[in-house]
C-alpha cells in the first residue's frame, strides 16, 4: 500500500491558475484526467516555532543607559504630581 504525500507543491500564476509541476504529479501518482483536490489550511504550513529571546539583550545595553530603582520612583512621582495637577488630589 503507498501513502499519499503529506503536501503539494503548486505554482498559482498572476491570473489565478494553479499549475503543478509534473514531478509532483508523478509523485502523486496521479493519471492523465485524474481530478485532484487543492485544499489550503493552517496544518499544511510548517513554521519553525517561536524563537526563544531570553537573554538575547544579555551585555548588548550599554550600563549608562540602565534604569534604576530611583529612576522608576522619580518616574512614578511625575506621573503621580501630573495626574494630581490635571484633576485634583486623590482622596
Amino acid at each position: 500500500m503507498t501513502t499519499v504525500p503529506q503536501h503539494l507543491d503548486v505554482v498559482v500564476g498572476d491570473d489565478g491558475t494553479v499549475s503543478v509541476p509534473a514531478p509532483e504529479v508523478a509523485r502523486l501518482g496521479a493519471r492523465p484526467g485524474e481530478h485532484l483536490s487543492l485544499v489550503r489550511g493552517a496544518a499544511v504550513r510548517v513554521g519553525r516555532g517561536r524563537r526563544k529571546v531570553r537573554g538575547v539583550l544579555v551585555g548588548k545595553i550599554d550600563p549608562v543607559d540602565l534604569l534604576t530603582e530611583q529612576d522608576f520612583d522619580d518616574a512614578r512621582e511625575a506621573r503621580v504630581d501630573a495626574v494630581e495637577r490635571k484633576y485634583g488630589p486623590a482622596e
